[in-house]
């Protein structure tokens, strides 16, 4: 909500200094495009994770509320290990069963387990992510020479 009122100042501020609705399409498409060339990086960056991190066999022991969402907390080789990323919320009882033992991926460098809903939401985010970004980095780099040609 915020966010929404946040972007009607901003416009409502650039038609009074004298923008017309073009610039601000324009940015509006500018304030897109980095956001999914930010999604794209950090995707790019969790495929780095994946390929830094080993399968081993971990047991779910509790969800951890340390941070702002909370997130599934393993036993790995005696540590306990949270998830890279915030748990499920809608099938919490039957994703993480406690006791459990399940293959999970750990990266050593960021200490976080990555289980199977976060490698899902990290391959699926990539494919999606990270081809969108190129795509969006392309288009910014040919608006912004047609717009040094017009000056």
């Amino acid at each position: 909500m915020e966010f929404l009122i946040g972007a009607v100042l901003v416009i409502i501020i650039m038609l009074c200094i004298g923008f017309g609705w073009a610039d601000i399409a324009m940015l509006g498409f500018a304030v897109a495009g980095a956001f999914i060339v930010l999604l794209g990086g950090f995707f790019a960056v969790c495929l780095v994770f994946i390929v830094l991190s080993k399968r081993k066999s971990g047991v779910f022991t509790e969800f951890s509320e340390e941070r702002r969402f909370p997130c599934a907390v393993y036993r790995i080789d005696g540590e306990d290990v949270p998830n890279m990323f915030p748990c499920e919320m809608m099938l919490r009882s039957k994703l993480y069963v406690r006791g459990k033992e399940i293959r999970l991926l750990y990266c050593r460098p960021i200490r976080s387990a990555i289980d199977g809903n976060a490698l899902a939401t990290m391959i699926f985010g990539s494919v999606v992510f990270i081809p969108a970004a190129v795509f969006a980095v392309v288009k910014m780099i040919e608006v912004v020479s047609e717009i040094l040609k017009a000056i």
